[in-house]
């Protein structure tokens, strides 16, 4: 299990990379054991994550039945967190990367803590205060994440600026994509559109 000071180090890495700051480079563990316990969050994440779909449900109808969707949401979850880091193995070695990989990989997994927290109440309070502004908001989230997530691939992978944008670009297309193929598999519609 992770430890408070485990949380607090990785999620301070991952923040302080997102600011700029190298130094968070050193609160992060880019040991082999570290780089599989940055997958741990994700337990820890899941019931909010479970929250916010939830939530996203209370507007589309879907043809698929509800132990459907809870499958298909599960395995979403965890191809969220793995698919962009087995892709990036095979692009860190194109890029001659290969040993800063494990600490990129880590410090986005941390990322993953304020990066679905912060958002997810966002959406949260806008879909109780202000409906209206939940496209809006919801695409400045994408945009404002994406350019978090390059960062992070900045520093800790030390490649350019075009590269890290083209990276992030890379992981956001995978999660568009994959939002894609979930739609087409559960049938899913606003549910003002009937």
């Amino acid at each position: 299990m992770l430890t408070l000071v485990e949380i607090a180090r990785g999620v301070g890495g991952a923040v302080r990379l997102m600011k700029g700051d190298l130094s968070g480079l050193a609160l992060l563990d880019r040991s082999r054991e570290g780089f599989w316990r940055s997958f741990r969050p994700a337990l820890l994440l899941a019931p909010i994550y479970a929250l916010h779909v939830f939530a996203r449900y209370t507007e589309v109808t879907a043809t698929a039945s509800d132990e459907k969707i809870a499958l298909v949401e599960t395995l979403r979850y965890s191809i969220e967190w793995t698919l962009f880091p087995v892709v990036l193995l095979e692009l860190s070695r194109l890029l001659d990367r290969t040993s800063r990989y494990i600490g990129a990989v880590v410090a986005l997994n941390w990322a993953n803590i304020p990066l679905l927290i912060v958002p997810a109440a966002l959406l949260a309070l806008a879909r109780l205060v202000a409906p209206s502004l939940l496209e809006p908001l919801g695409l400045a989230i994408i945009v404002v994440t994406t350019v978090l997530v390059a960062r992070i691939l900045k520093y800790t992978l030390e490649v350019s600026w075009v590269a890290a944008a083209v990276l992030a670009a890379l992981n956001l297309w995978l999660a568009l994509t994959l939002d894609v193929g979930i739609v087409g598999i559960l049938g899913l519609r606003i549910a003002d559109a009937t």
